[in-house]
């Protein structure tokens, strides 16, 4: 995701916003879900390390873009960051797939990691999710405009799959990812970043003045505690790292309605 920030541990505007607290090989087939079993995301991402905190929620590996890589073994951060912050806001009750599919060549010299300059294996990840039955699809990712990605995320709004979006990091006053949120509206929402203070962070990506056929929602991605692939803490920056929270926000909100459901 363009111009996120990563730091070792060591804006205008003011929006009131829930805040969660923030307290296997390639090809694997992951077993389904039961009503009594932790609520399963896919995170298409860079791939997941199982690091300490992870290894018991992480519980299979997809790679999209190639069948030579080792599973769980990223060559970048960014998706065990983004996973780290999913297990920490869904307070460690949820099952995590990684669906990888950063480019084997990495990254243009002034690109963020990830990047995948091909179309069809994000599509492909989305429909692999789909086919794995998950309940909610976590991109925090720029996706391009490609028929194929909207389709998919189209697939799976329509399959009652809710997909979370990382709104973008380029200051503008209208979201990234538009087209993909409106094709899965309403089962998809956009994510904004804020400060622990509820200040909008200055980088992202805001809604449009009167929002049309999708949503958007805000949360915390200023200085977001996570760790690295290697286990070292960090604090992290961006609409990438906000996505996650929501997705544990979603989450949370579906439990609570299937809950209430079942007891009528």
């Amino acid at each position: 995701m363009r111009n996120a920030r990563f730091a070792l541990a060591g804006g205008s505007g003011f929006v009131k916003f829930l805040l969660l607290p923030l307290l296997a090989a390639f090809g694997a087939e992951a077993p389904a879900t039961t009503a009594a079993q932790a609520p399963r995301v896919a995170i298409i991402d860079s791939g997941i390390a199982k690091t300490p905190e992870l290894a018991p929620l992480v519980s299979a590996e997809y790679d999209m873009a190639s069948e030579q890589r080792p599973a769980f073994h990223p060559r970048y951060d960014h998706g065990t960051m983004v996973a780290t912050i999913l297990a920490r806001a869904a307070n460690r009750h949820v099952d995590i797939i990684s669906i990888r599919i950063d480019d084997p060549a990495g990254c243009p010299v002034d690109a963020n990691p990830p990047c995948q300059p091909s179309a069809e294996p994000i599509a492909q990840a989305i429909r692999r999710a789909i086919a794995l039955k998950v309940d909610a699809i976590n991109i925090s990712l720029a996706l391009s405009r490609d028929s194929k990605i909207t389709a998919a995320i189209r697939e799976a709004g329509e399959k009652g799959i809710r997909v979370i979006l990382a709104a973008g990091n380029d200051g503008f006053d209208h979201p990234g990812n538009l087209p993909q949120a409106r094709a899965a509206y309403p089962n998809a929402v956009l994510v904004g970043a804020i400060d622990s203070a509820g200040q909008v962070w200055s980088g992202t990506n805001r809604p449009d003045a009167e929002p049309d056929g999708y949503r958007y929602s805000w949360q915390l991605g200023v200085q977001v505690p996570t760790t690295a692939a290697d286990g070292r803490p960090m604090v992290a920056t961006g609409t990438s790292f906000a996505a996650p929270i929501e997705t544990a926000r979603q989450l949370a909100v579906h439990q609570f309605a299937a809950q209430a459901a079942a007891t009528h």
